[in-house]
Order: C-alpha cells, then structure tokens, then sequence
C-alpha cells in the first residue's frame, strides 16, 4: 500500500476515540515479529520466500521495485479465476479514482475469500482514499493478520500514526516495513527522524 504521505489527522473526537480502538487492534502484531506471525500461516511457496530473502538484500530501490513486482503479482493470484477477474476490476476501480465501486468488489471479494490479504490491501487502500482512515487501519490489520510479510501495509501504517502523532507505534510499524524492504521509498527517511523521537524510550 503507498500514498500515505501527507495524511490529514481526522478532527472529530467521536472519529478519533473509534480510530484508537482500530489502532488496538494492531497492538498484538506491533509487538510479535514478523516471522512468529507467519507460523501460523500457510506455508509459502519456495519461490514466494526466496523472492523476499532477495528483497530484504535488495541494494537499490530499482533492484527492490522489479522484486516487489514479482512478489505482488505472485500474491494476487487468489486460486480462483473468479476472484482474480473481480480484482482486476477492482484494481482497475482504484487506478482511475472510483473508489466507492472498488471497495464494492474488494467485499465482495472477501465476502468470497475471506483468507485473501490482498483482497484486505487493496480495499485499505481504496477506503485511505476516500480518508476513511479508521476502516483503512482495521484492514491494514486484517491483511496483516493474514499476510506479516505485507510491508506496504506495515509502511502506510506507519505513515498514517505517524501523522497522527503516534510516533511510537509509528516507528515499530515501519521498522517491520523496512526489514521486510528496506528500499522503501520515503520510508527510511521518516524511520530516522522518528528513531530521533522515540530513542531511548521504552519501545
């Protein structure tokens, strides 16, 4: 998931008290690792899983990107040429802005196949752009529940607490992003001035 610079913090204190509890949500994945979350997962494919030790060593943000690509093609193939035919619609929806006809299909999607993280991703997405932040935050943690390894979602998570001035959680989030792949666009940035912030506190 990307486009989380720049996120307008929700002004509303009935908004911000449903956006702490959508935050708690995540408490039980910011503090386990990554790879204690995937145990409990399906066993990846060999390819899937040399394909992210090859991005975690990724040396340049070109060499990160053509991985990355790889890995997300791989992991939208759900197993059903249905659902994989109702994302491309979906995908679709989100690149041309229609975002209230893209989150119809993701739930769809789920609705279907409830144990498909991108199906959880992408509709993230689609509800952050339509500034729905509290429902983008409780599918951020629905796809990571689902999928650990999805860095995407540890970095716009990181990216919206940060915003909100969650420095703490913010910077566990995106240091998980950034063990996952550390050629992040922005990320690293924002990591740093947020480890000035939190060091030495009880993280």
């Amino acid at each position: 998931m990307t486009g989380f610079f720049g996120l307008k913090s929700p002004q509303s204190a009935g908004t911000l008290a449903l956006m702490k509890i959508a935050i708690l949500a995540l408490m039980g994945l910011l503090a386990s690792p990554a790879a204690a979350l995937a145990q409990d997962q399906p066993a990846a494919a060999p390819t899937l899983d040399h394909l992210y030790e090859r991005l975690g060593k990724a040396q340049s943000e070109t060499e990160a990107r053509n991985i990355a690509l790889q890995i997300e093609r791989m992991e939208l193939k759900s197993g059903s040429d249905t659902t994989d035919l109702l994302m491309d619609r979906a995908l679709t929806a989100i690149q041309a802005s229609n975002t209230g006809k893209a989150i119809k299909i993701l739930s769809a999607i789920i609705h279907l196949k409830p144990d498909y993280a991108e199906a959880w991703n992408k509709r993230a997405t689609a509800y952050f752009m339509q500034k729905d932040y509290v429902r983008s935050i409780a599918d951020i943690a629905e796809t990571l529940r689902r999928n650990p390894r999805e860095y995407g979602a540890w970095s716009g998570l990181g990216m919206m607490l940060a915003d909100m001035g969650d420095k703490k959680h913010a910077y566990e989030a995106l240091k998980k992003a950034l063990e996952i792949n550390p050629q992040i666009p922005g990320a690293q940035k924002v990591f740093d001035e947020l480890k000035t912030d939190v060091e030495g506190r009880d993280i």
